[in-house]
């Protein structure tokens, strides 16, 4: 049987839901119709019904100024924990021993491969440390150098062995390090080309991608490699990321070559995938050998010279071992690290004594004089650093007296003396003393100026809370007082004039209501600044981890003068409109269909919802391999990230439409199209538009994401290279960068939500 008239007639189904809405709104009584229409009364420029929200906001400000002051408090204690030291060792609670933390470069497995490991793996670090109360724990990092840096800085760890060319780097950064003793001295990296690349000499890597480690030894290993060819580093396109990733990218021809940990591109050669193009090891050891550092950071060091020299002993009875029995140092090296007995031993030092020096020898002082240069031709570092004035040889000397006079050495402060001759000794004792005595006092003064300058705000932030919500309450007894008197028929002109001072102070409080919430609306903004600046200025918190306010602005706006931050975010930019594009396009569709259909929505659900419990980052990988270090992998990465939100609220928006009007549309026997294009997208758009806003967020951090693990290009690959080389200026700056260009394309979005969706802002308006 057909209904009476088809929809042609009349007109959009909209016009159904607009009917349905006027039904339902008459059904909730009189009562409450008439407190709408006194609500909406206006007198003199105001709504009256906006003055008479409920006294509980009272209460709700209060909270808010509660929360406010326990931030505050939070902060303070922060900033006066972090000006008053660093993370001390920590205690094992089940032994009683303090543990010392010490870290070191990994390449995937937690294995250093030297002195270090040996102490390690056979417990000598133990053995010298528990008569001092302290036990060691080692801890190998991916991420080398710029990771370490970050521990130190942080206070994570106490001692690091690790690359000089990292050490000088770190210094001249800013990091409070004391070298100890050089560990190692070799060259371990290997330069591997793809065999589908072409190349076969160093020659052939001119305008080819080179993965490399930036901030790190490889970095200056390829550099020497390059030289050596002829070549500039600005002649091939420098890809910036870990080992791993670069080997991996390297094994699906993403990229041309590699620099890599000497053995992890042995299973690639075997396969015939990979050539080596150039062997660190084989090469000229005055260019291409490096030492290997062990520091400690000053604070810990400078306290705790006896525990230096506890862990300097546990490294001297380690070297023993090795020079004693190389063939059983190379079995364990290869045991621990994965790699081939052959492979461990053709990387090998001939002779385990230069290998392994653990020494302070004019040789090895300027070996490191030599990689600061390099880093200061290379423009790697600004400021360099007095290096036997960075080194303390006490602990060293200490060491070897000890350990060899525990051996019955005859000679033990003679070899002590030699061990440490690249260093001159000249203590200042009485002036350092003093100068650090005066800076204490004048970091305490600043430190408690800080924290007045900080309650001062804290004051400051109570007072604007209370007095809106003072405002407020006046507001609404008056507006109270306003509405009784309009509804007083019986009003004579004593009650005119009442009512006429009632809006006059009404007009003046709604103008100090307006000055206060736009002073509230930025109160959390300033507060950040403040303490920022506060703890930047006093020297609170050192510039090295949070720079100062002005030093970003200027970042800021000489990158974008330069072009460098225009160029990186327009191409991370357009990465996010394609993938996110993408997604757009394809949750959407399938959010219509899953919504709509029970039958699709049962065979698509559960292949989605386990695709969507992995973890953004853990894709990043895996699609780089499948995809390449291009564009590819990362639209791939944006596309993942931004589909399931959109997806997820589609579906949502689509089953929440109201069935009366689905039902409403299935009488007048409307297509599948029309039921959608009329009854379910309006419906559902403001649920779909809330799912496209979360895309666009997590697109941006999907896209610097990926842009930080492998890229040579975009906003996320600049702040991964100034984090490598400690810029963190740039870091901060790009930052505010990516937060400014992604609330303006929120801003953008919701321009367009409103445009499409003029209902829902009615409704929003009249809710």
């Amino acid at each position: 049987m057909k209904p009476p008239r088809r929809a042609d007639d009349c007109g959009n189904v909209a016009g159904i839901r607009e009917s349905a809405s006027i039904a339902r709104g008459k059904r909730q009584g009189d009562g409450e119709g008439r407190k709408r229409r006194r609500g909406a009364h206006v007198n003199g420029g105001f709504n009256l019904r906006t003055r008479t929200s409920s006294i509980s906001d009272s209460s709700a400000t209060a909270g808010r100024i509660r929360a406010i002051v326990a931030a505050m408090l939070t902060v303070l204690t922060i900033l006066v924990s972090g000006a008053f030291g660093v993370q001390p060792a920590r205690a094992d609670e089940s032994t009683g021993l303090k543990t010392l933390r010490f870290g070191y470069p990994s390449s995937g497995t937690n294995w250093n491969n030297g002195v270090l490991g040996v102490a390690l793996e056979k417990g000598y670090l133990d053995e010298y440390l528990k008569p001092l109360g302290y036990r060691a724990t080692g801890t190998g990092f991916v991420g080398a150098a710029p990771a370490l840096h970050e521990a130190l800085t942080g206070g994570d760890l106490d001692y690091v062995d690790y690359a000089g060319f990292a050490g000088i780097l770190g210094k001249s950064k800013g990091i409070d390090t004391t070298l100890l003793a050089v560990t190692e001295y070799n060259s371990g990296w290997r330069l591997v080309a793809s065999t589908k690349s072409g190349i076969k000499s160093i020659k052939d890597l001119k305008g080819k991608k080179v993965a490399y480690m930036r901030g790190a030894t490889p970095q200056m290993y390829l550099i020497k490699v390059l030289q050596q060819g002829g070549l500039k580093f600005s002649d091939i396109e420098a890809v910036n990321t870990d080992l791993p990733s670069g080997l991996s990218t390297l094994a699906t021809n993403g990229i041309d070559a590699a620099v890599v940990s000497a053995g992890q591109e042995q299973q690639l050669v075997d396969e015939g995938k990979a050539r080596v193009i150039h062997s660190g090891i084989k090469a000229d050891r005055k260019i291409f050998y490096e030492p290997t550092v062990l520091i400690g950071r000053t604070d810990f060091a400078k306290q705790h010279p006896d525990v230096s020299a506890a862990v300097i002993k546990a490294l001297l009875k380690a070297k023993d071992d090795i020079v004693k029995d190389p063939d059983a140092f190379n079995k364990l090296s290869a045991q621990r690290s994965g790699n081939p007995l052959n492979v461990v031993e053709a990387t090998a030092v001939d002779d385990p004594k230069v290998g392994h020096p653990v020494t302070l020898t004019p040789a090895l002082i300027d070996s490191m004089k030599q990689v600061q240069q390099f880093e200061l031709d290379n423009k790697l570092i600004a400021n360099p650093i007095d290096v036997q004035a960075w080194t303390d040889p006490a602990p060293l000397k200490q060491a070897i007296e000890e350990y060899e006079q525990d051996k019955g050495v005859a000679d033990a402060k003679k070899d002590a003396a030699a061990a440490v001759a690249g260093v001159v000794d000249e203590q200042a004792a009485g002036a350092t003393g003093a100068s650090a005595d005066a800076a204490a006092r004048n970091h305490a003064n600043t430190a408690f100026a800080a924290i007045a300058l900080l309650v001062g705000y804290v004051l400051f932030a109570v007072a604007v809370t209370v007095g809106r919500n003072r405002v407020r309450a006046w507001l609404n007894v008056l507006n109270r007082k306003e509405i009784a008197s309009v509804a007083d028929d019986s009003a004579d002109e004593s009650s005119a004039s009442t009512a006429a001072s009632l809006t006059s102070r009404i007009q003046s409080l709604g103008v100090a209501k307006r000055v206060l919430d736009m002073v509230f609306l930025v109160l959390l903004p300033i507060g950040v600044f403040v303490v920022w600046h506060v703890a930047t200025a006093s020297g609170l918190i050192s510039t090295l981890v949070l720079p100062t306010i002005s030093s970003v602005a200027d970042t800021i706006v000489g990158q974008l003068t330069s072009g460098t931050f225009k160029g990186d975010l327009a191409i991370s930019i357009s990465r996010i409109l394609k993938g996110y594009g993408l997604a757009a396009v394809f949750g959407i569709f399938f959010g219509v269909i899953m919504g709509m259909s029970l039958s699709a929505n049962r065979f698509f659900m559960l292949a989605f919802k386990a695709i969507r419990q992995i973890p953004m980052m853990a894709w990043v990988p895996l699609l780089v391999m499948w995809f390449g270090i291009g564009e590819g992998s990362k639209v791939a990465v944006i596309f993942l990230a931004a589909f399931f939100p959109i997806l997820m609220n589609t579906i949502d928006g689509i089953t929440r439409v109201d069935r009366k009007l689905v039902e409403v549309g299935n009488m007048y026997q409307l297509s599948r199209w029309r039921l959608f294009r009329e009854i379910y997208l309006p419906g559902a758009l403001p649920s779909i538009f809330v799912g496209l806003k979360l895309a666009l967020g997590i697109s941006w951090m999907a896209v610097v994401g990926s842009e930080m693990i492998a890229a040579s290009s975009g906003i996320g690959f600049r702040i991964n290279d100034a984090r490598s080389l400690m810029d963190y200026s740039i870091v901060f700056a790009g930052m505010i960068v990516i937060a400014v260009a992604g609330v303006l394309m929120d801003v953008v979005l919701s321009a367009i939500s409103r445009a499409v969706t003029p209902w829902e802002t009615i409704r929003k308006a009249t809710a």
